[in-house]
């Protein structure tokens, strides 16, 4: 049986900021693939250490490797910084011609075929706007799944049709993070479906929010915040909580941080950054799949 042969043109962009340690297994990753890049611009947050000198050399090895050193300055928050870096990238690549566009964390390593398998998953979909992977944290020398419902696709591995990231107006940067939930968002209200798949798997080498935040439970703390500007039904987040208690870890009290956060920020009724539009479909979207039992 002939195997057949994904031949869409895509784009990478990674934002980096002293990422020494795990730059060079990233590249090695990407160079692997079955299916390489048209272009992979790497962004350097002005970084102190030798992330610059690691990346400038795979550019003097592979065509399709750039290195792009950009200023930091007026860093308010992690999380909208990182979003911004993404977005300097795109402004210097829109002007290619290329079929998707993807992000892809310095902190992440993939199976050979992991983009061919993606883009095949593009080529069956007309429809699908944003796909991914799933991320496998790596936790003290072992390998832990991570919970994720098939709508919603981690930033980190994203992926998307060019003409959806376009039409939904590409990422905003967002004080408590959650920029990758809203993309997912902002595309199925405009009709396209997003998904993330299984199968196809990446290693996350620094769980989330341990870069951030040296204590899990105050990064689980954090992500209810992000829950609470997102626009997180009371009643969704309570069942989704719940669902995750044994499920997820760090068990039982790692729902309880993300709960905790997003009741916190209820009550001291934290500014949303999103327009009503994106919460009132947020929320009938979440009742909707509540109630007829769907993933959450």
């Amino acid at each position: 049986m002939l195997r057949c042969v994904v031949k869409r043109e895509y784009v990478l962009i990674t934002p980096v900021y002293n990422e020494e340690e795990l730059v060079g297994r990233v590249i090695e990753s990407v160079i692997a693939q079955t299916i390489t890049p048209k272009k992979w611009l790497i962004v350097d947050d002005d970084s102190t250490d030798r992330t610059g000198d690691i990346i400038k050399k795979y550019e003097r090895e592979y065509d399709f490797i750039e290195y792009y050193p950009v200023q930091r300055t007026g860093i308010q928050n992690y999380y909208s910084r990182r979003t911004e870096v993404f977005l300097m990238g795109f402004e210097k690549l829109k002007q290619m011609e290329f079929d998707f566009l993807a992000a892809l964390d310095a902190d992440l390593s993939m199976e050979p075929t992991y983009y061919e398998s993606i883009l095949r998953e593009f080529d069956q979909n007309p429809k699908l706007g944003i796909a991914s992977g799933v991320y496998i944290n790596y936790v003290n020398g072992h390998l832990q799944k991570i919970v994720r419902d098939h709508i919603s696709t981690p930033g980190g591995l994203q992926m998307f049709n060019r003409t959806c990231y376009e039409s939904i107006g590409g990422y905003k940067p967002l004080k408590y993070g959650g920029d990758d939930s809203l993309m997912d968002i902002r595309a199925r209200m405009k009709g396209w479906q997003t998904r993330s798949f299984p199968q196809y798997t990446a290693i996350h080498w620094r769980p989330i929010g341990s870069r951030l935040v040296n204590n899990v439970l105050m990064a689980k703390f954090k992500q209810g915040f992000a829950e609470y500007c997102l626009g997180t039904h009371p009643i969704f987040m309570l069942a989704k909580s719940l669902r995750r208690i044994f499920i997820e870890r760090p068990y039982f009290f790692g729902s309880i941080a993300r709960l905790s956060g997003y009741f916190y920020s209820c009550l001291k009724r934290g500014e949303r950054e999103i327009p009503d539009a994106v919460l009132n479909f947020v929320r009938k979207e979440q009742m909707r799949r509540l109630f007829n039992l769907g993933n959450y």
